[in-house]
């Protein structure tokens, strides 16, 4: 699912002064592994801090006391089930089932959340500025008084519609998503004009 390859490096080449590289050396050899076998606490700490300083959002899974430091240190720490308070105290997700199929369950159906949200935003401006204006030109082009009771049942009837927004069907992304605000500012204008 991870389209994980197969490079896995020992523990040596982390350990300092290994081979006479520097930091910069080693952390490019963190970036372009896929993983390492038979590492100690220290390393894990290591991987995560060179893989953070090169610009990465980087998750960390663990269940021990030794792995605590680097799940703190990751942006994203999660404890497996079954991990010590330890882990758990350091880490900012706790699986409850076993295996690490929940993680990928859970960035699934975030995807899935966000564009439900973003579905919303974009529904919720256009509806918006349709109906301001249409109760403009209502108003000021066609000198016509609106009475307080329509406005009222407009804005609820125009709720009603937004509960579908939470049961859309939608495919998650494969990769993460990006918010861009100003495009999501432009659709939702030309969706409200064309309303």
């Amino acid at each position: 699912q991870i389209g994980m390859r197969s490079d896995i490096l020992r523990r040596d080449v982390l350990a300092d002064g290994a081979g006479g590289r520097t930091d910069a050396e080693r952390a490019a050899i963190i970036e372009a592994a896929d993983g390492f076998a038979q590492v100690m606490p220290k390393d894990k700490n290591l991987v995560v801090r060179a893989l953070q300083e090169r610009g990465f959002i980087v998750g960390m899974t663990g269940d021990g006391v030794n792995d605590a430091p680097a799940l703190q240190q990751a942006h994203i720490g999660v404890a497996v089930e079954g991990a010590t308070d330890a882990a758990r105290n350091a880490s900012d997700i706790i699986l409850t089932a076993e295996g690490l199929a929940p993680i990928a369950t859970a960035i699934v159906e975030s995807r899935k959340i966000f564009q439900r949200v973003r579905s919303y935003v974009l529904y919720r401006i256009a509806a918006t500025i349709q109906i301001v204006l249409v109760l403009s030109l209502l108003i000021f082009a066609y000198d016509q008084q609106v009475k307080a009771l329509y406005i009222i049942l407009l804005a609820l009837f125009n709720d009603v519609t937004m509960i579908t927004v939470s049961y859309d069907t939608v495919t998650p992304s494969p990769r993460p998503e990006v918010t861009d605000v100003p495009r999501m500012l432009r659709t939702s204008v030309a969706f409200g004009l064309c309303m």
